[in-house]
């Protein structure tokens, strides 16, 4: 009996040892690149591990889905019809806006038992679109990044996401989720509205709440936030309130990484957008080092002005990045960096989906998670120091003049 004990013990403890953590951060790296880091996982090998472990359920948030003959996406599609047929209940949640491209590209999926695809009708809600980019399986285990449901994204534009594995913060995403499903189901106005303050169910993982857990590299404490307000279950947290909060904690250091920013509205009626822009602005007045970089995609105007003018404060300094074009030709819509995230004192971090632009916040659906721990705010320094230090960025001169690339035929 005492050896039987030792050896269920030992095989106890063999299992947690070689258990992923519940926390890790995930890149796409285009082919032909520097990028990439040596302790981050990468993105399709992290689809098919969680969709190979659903067992009841997948939940995914999609802007679009476009797939290529002979792509990484391929098996990942497969792969979900091949769950939806053995019994497991797929839905799929699409924006409306490219559902003519998207429409090609679901051969793989429609028809297939147990597999539900729904079209969230944003332009008559909001105005905007469902910008999300997140999956969740079993109600427990969550990817939520900058990756679209694209195989450029998996192949051809770099790309940060997280997997996180809790079911606290599977529940919270899948409430967040859930929301946005039934609206597709019915977009009425008014009960959208009264149902954001219905009562969950369970204590969902907050800012005010958030959940600890074990990271590579030491443990962390996480929380989901979600835009927009009107389509988001008000007790849970909201993206642009947990933004201004994480620019606020700085005090040596702020890095963001995001492909577009402005506080110029670009979309709908025209204005300023304070919030983020006077967060980035206090911080540099501060004495904190604020530095940005966008992707060579933000350079059109009026945002480039907006760019330049962040340039002029003292302690900002912004780059924007070109992706060298792929070697055997050119692919519409790739090689940029399409990364969403954010880093404070290496202390505190955000991964996202969406751009740091007023409509990602005020009428478009999207998805962060926010970190408080030394170890994925470390890894994410890196990954943006080596880009701000790297072959594939260009410092903004506010005097200077840049062009935006080609990014179609």
């Amino acid at each position: 009996m005492r050896i039987e004990a030792a050896c269920l013990a030992s095989l106890l403890l063999c299992a947690q040892a070689s258990a992923a953590p519940a926390f890790q951060i995930v890149e796409s790296v285009p082919k032909g690149t520097s990028f990439g880091a040596r302790d981050t996982l990468r993105t399709q090998p992290v689809w098919m591990s969680m969709i190979a472990g659903a067992r009841r359920t997948i939940d995914i948030a999609a802007f679009y889905i476009t797939d290529h003959p002979g792509s990484t996406l391929t098996p990942v599609l497969k792969a979900i019809a091949e769950r939806a047929r053995s019994g497991v209940h797929v839905r799929i949640l699409l924006d409306q806006t490219f559902m003519r491209e998207t429409k090609g590209n679901l051969a793989l999926l429609e028809g297939v038992p147990n597999l539900e695809i729904a079209i969230l009708p944003m332009r008559d809600l909001t105005g905007g679109v469902l910008h999300a980019k997140y999956m969740i399986v079993d109600h427990a285990r969550v990817f939520v990044g900058s990756q679209n449901w694209d195989w450029r994204a998996l192949e051809q534009i770099h790309e940060v996401g997280a997997a996180i594995d809790d079911t606290k913060f599977g529940e919270t995403f899948t409430a967040a989720f859930d929301f946005d499903w039934a609206a597709a189901k019915r977009p009425d106005h008014a009960q959208i509205a009264a149902a954001r303050d219905n009562a969950l169910g369970f204590a969902p993982v907050t800012a005010l709440h958030p959940v600890e857990l074990a990271a590579a590299d030491g443990p962390v404490s996480v929380f989901p936030a979600f835009s927009p307000p009107s389509l988001t279950p008000a007790a849970l947290s909201d993206e642009q309130t947990s933004l201004v909060a994480l620019i606020g904690k700085a005090r040596s250091v702020f890095r963001l990484q995001v492909m577009t920013l402005s506080a110029l509205k670009g979309y709908g009626a025209k204005g300023w957008w304070p919030e983020i822009d006077s967060a980035i602005r206090d911080a540099a007045a501060r004495g904190v080092q604020v530095r940005i970089i966008v992707a060579d995609w933000a350079l059109h105007e009026p945002m480039q002005a907006y760019l330049k003018s962040l340039a002029l404060m003292p302690n900002i300094t912004v780059k924007f990045s070109t992706v060298p074009q792929n070697p055997t030709g050119f692919i519409p819509y790739a090689r940029v960096e399409h990364a969403k995230y954010a880093v404070t004192d290496e202390t505190d971090a955000m991964i996202g989906t969406g751009n740091w632009e007023w409509s990602y916040f005020a009428n478009t659906v999207d998805a962060s998670v926010l970190i408080h721990g030394a170890g994925p705010a470390q890894t994410l320094a890196r990954i943006f120091d080596a880009d701000w230090t790297g072959p594939y960025v260009t410092l903004i001169d506010p005097a200077g003049h840049y062009s935006p690339p080609k990014v179609q035929p």
